[in-house]
């Protein structure tokens, strides 16, 4: 009777609960548990198999690895990387789902898009050599002053809070 709860950070701001399931337990666990945490405000979805980093990190780390491989490949600054995601596609991201826009565009387009670019796109079999070299040198985020980008405490700060006035503001 084994099932996993994954909360997204904070738990308190965001609803979503990926619900598990191993391998072994019942479904009738994962429901219980699903009915449970959708009784309390969650929105629980039920991720089917028991994979390393559930569907929400694999998803969020694929788009962090092209990120990465960008900037580490000078084509663009950490910078623009957040505002092509704040203000392009992430804009839409919000109301649309990426398997809702796969169908709102049309599967044909998608796969005239991938017979393109998936070939270029970043598959290092570990983490990109790029961020392993800055966690080498310290640069490790905000709480270092240097990651991808150099921070004081005021830019942090206002980042912090840009992001939990906007977590706060879309709370159930």
């Amino acid at each position: 009777r084994v099932v996993g709860t994954h909360f997204w950070n904070p738990p308190f701001l965001v609803p979503l609960v990926e619900v598990v399931q191993a391998e072994a337990t019942d479904p009738a666990v994962v429901q219980a548990t699903m009915d449970l945490l959708i009784g309390v405000g969650k929105l629980a979805v039920h991720v089917k198999k028991d994979i390393p980093g559930f569907i929400g990190n694999r998803l969020h780390h694929a788009l962090k690895r092209e990120a990465i491989a960008l900037v580490a490949d000078g084509v663009c600054d950490a910078e623009t990387i957040d505002t092509v995601v704040k203000s392009g596609f992430g804009a839409r991201m919000a109301v649309l789902g990426p398997m809702e826009q796969l169908d709102l565009v049309g599967l044909g387009l998608t796969l005239d898009i991938h017979n393109v670019l998936i070939q270029h796109l970043d598959n290092a079999p570990g983490p990109h050599p790029y961020l392993a070299e800055k966690v080498a040198r310290g640069e490790t985020g905000m709480n270092a002053g240097k990651g991808f980008r150099d921070w004081t405490e005021e830019t942090a700060g206002e980042v912090r809070r840009r992001l939990a006035d906007h977590l706060i503001e879309s709370a159930p």
